[in-house]
């Protein structure tokens, strides 16, 4: 998902299409429009009769008020209807925008900062309804434009014929203005995004920010990003003056026009008074309709600006779930080993992994060890099919990855990291989330007892039931790690990824998550990632890995003996083991 620098109209003029805007409504907002403009354009003409003197004619008063309120009573029809678009509009743009986001390969989302999506889905969608209301309103304005001119052609050709020049200078300030608001505006919503990304990211860091005592800096960050907005705001602000004088100089035009040279002819005997009235009545239509022309351009712009950055997310191309056949069917078609064949992997320009070769035996514990950045976690991340190598390929058995459904495989394997990330809502919603079947309570509990939860779990107030907060911050970093591993136990995997799964614990909860990770692994493939050498030790194979490629693999006491590396990362854990029972003598 590239960030494209230009894009034709066709990305605006497809979103629109292609994202089921409530066009019944959007058309009968027209009509209704359009009847008020057709009855407005009438208005005048009674206006003028009763300043001829008749405005003592019951008639014809009434007629003016009825045509009046019919007007009024359009307007607000058509208003009502426009106030009802707006959410709908939005929310089937943001329909059309969700299930991309969701499907869009990992990949997409390094190339920009997710909280800068969150716009796309919450902000963006409202510029689109906005452009297609005023798409309305400027044929609504033509049409007045039109009959205004007819109607005071008709009256006096003479005085029509002298305010049209005075059309294409309207239009000129209406372009100029349009430009350069679109431009300021697009820096409003460009420095409101990064602000908007700033407080997204520091608010739920907050006690990082505390603990640092980094609370100055960060009021002096923000007041930057703060300043920020308020410049681009003040830009647009200076533009939204210069436009005022511009378009009452307009205004200023036609009423002189109307007024010196509808003077003159009224001098001569070619209009009346009340002609001029009328005229006058018409003008003011005139210029309202015209400025309609620069706010329809200007709100275009913005929406073109908003569907180029929504058009960025729907032209990418989704993740394949479905291909030729189940993850079962391919490991039984020779054995359920997973294999990866001079694989290299980047997320930008630089590798990450090099030409690496490695085999994750089937029903066996594999860990994987290396420096920090060695690719450890990338790994991990190619074993998910979370991104596709650049070079090489993955198997299950003697079948390529690009064959088994992706759904398929991923819902195989279980992934239980150092930071385990849970969702707000219930210790239930999280634990049995991902299952596509229902999951009766007995479930939930067997899986929690087995993961080492149900005692904290049976504490809690509200037992399964209790809400675990953003991300899971009422939990505690071991409980968020026991939900994470009941998890996987309903998920019942054949596959467990385990990264770091006890590295930020406390001795009292490591105990209880060793104990959890333990029972989890049984009669399942695992491999994992640790520096801790009491995990590593017993493992059936050990793969090192540094600078992104394989060092050696085979068990401890092989790489022991033959791999410097690898002895060098055993020593340095010994080397804590001693200062650790060291201060705990002391």
């Amino acid at each position: 998902m590239q960030e494209a620098p230009k894009h034709s109209w066709k990305d605006f003029l497809r979103l629109i299409f292609k994202s089921k805007l409530p066009w019944h409504l959007y058309i009968l907002s027209f009509i209704a429009l359009i009847a008020s403009t057709t009855i407005t354009l009438g208005l005048p003409k009674v206006m003028q009769r009763i300043f001829d003197g008749e405005i003592f004619d019951f008639s014809l008063v009434s007629q003016y008020f009825i045509l009046m309120l019919g007007s009024i009573i359009l307007i607000g029809i058509s208003a009502f209807l426009h106030s009802i678009t707006n959410p709908i509009a939005q929310r089937n743009i943001q329909y059309t925008i969700w299930p991309k986001l969701m499907r869009m390969p990992m990949r997409d989302y390094t190339k920009q900062p997710s909280l800068q999506l969150i716009s796309r889905v919450t902000i963006d969608p409202g510029f689109i309804d906005n452009a297609v209301v005023e798409f309305q309103t400027m044929l609504n304005a033509t049409f007045g434009l039109v009959g205004s001119f007819v109607i005071m052609y008709g009256m006096n050709a003479k005085l029509t014929f002298a305010l049209l020049p005075i059309i294409p200078y309207i239009l000129i300030v209406s372009l100029i203005v349009g430009h350069l608001t679109q431009k300021t505006q697009a820096r409003v919503q460009t420095r409101f995004s990064a602000l908007t990304a700033f407080f997204a990211e520091r608010l739920p860091k907050i006690r990082l920010i505390k603990s640092f005592g980094k609370e100055s800096s960060e009021i002096e960050e923000g007041a930057e990003v703060i300043q920020a907005q308020y410049g681009a705001d003040k830009r647009r602000a200076l533009v939204d003056l210069l436009a005022e004088p511009l378009m009452k100089s307009v205004q200023g035009i036609i009423l002189g026009i109307v007024l010196i040279y509808g003077g003159i002819l009224v001098d001569n005997g070619e209009l009346k008074v009340s002609d001029i009235i009328a005229f006058y009545l018409y003008v003011q239509g005139i210029h309202m309709h015209v400025l309609k022309y620069g706010i329809f351009w200007q709100t275009t712009k913005e929406a073109k600006g908003a569907s180029e950055k929504i058009s960025n997310i729907l032209n990418s191309k989704n993740e394949t779930m479905l291909r030729d056949e189940s993850f079962d069917a391919a490991r039984d078609q020779s054995n359920g080993d997973i294999i990866l064949e001079n694989v290299s992997f980047s997320y930008t320009d630089r590798n990450v992994l090099q030409d690496m070769n490695l085999t994750i035996p089937e029903g066996k514990v594999t860990a994987v060890v290396g420096p920090s950045g060695s690719g450890k976690s990338t790994v991990f991340s190619i074993i998910e099919r979370m991104y596709e190598p650049n070079v090489g390929r993955v198997l299950v058995g003697d079948t390529p990855a690009e064959k088994v459904h992706l759904d398929d495989w991923r819902s195989s394997i279980a992934f239980v990291s150092q930071s385990t990330p849970l969702l707000s809502g219930t210790i239930r919603d999280n634990i049995t989330y991902g299952i596509d079947r229902e999951v009766s309570d007995d479930e939930v509990i067997e899986a929690a007892n087995w993961a080492a939860a149900l005692e904290f779990i049976e504490d809690s107030p509200d037992g399964l039931d209790t809400e675990v907060g953003e991300f899971g911050s009422r939990l505690s970093g071991g409980q968020r790690q026991r939900v994470a591993i009941a998890r996987a136990f309903i998920m019942n995997p054949d596959y467990l990824l385990l990264d770091e799964a006890t590295s930020s614990l406390d001795a009292s909860s490591e105990s209880q998550v060793e104990e959890a990770i333990s029972n989890l692994m049984k009669n399942r493939t695992t491999v994992m990632i640790s520096h801790d050498l009491k995990y590593v030790r017993n493992a059936d194979q050990i793969i090192v890995i540094d600078q992104g490629k394989v060092n050696g693999s085979g068990t401890h006491k092989e790489l022991l003996k033959e791999n410097e590396l690898y002895k060098h990362l055993v020593d340095i854990q010994q080397q804590k083991y001693a200062r650790l029972k060291l201060g705990f003598e002391h």
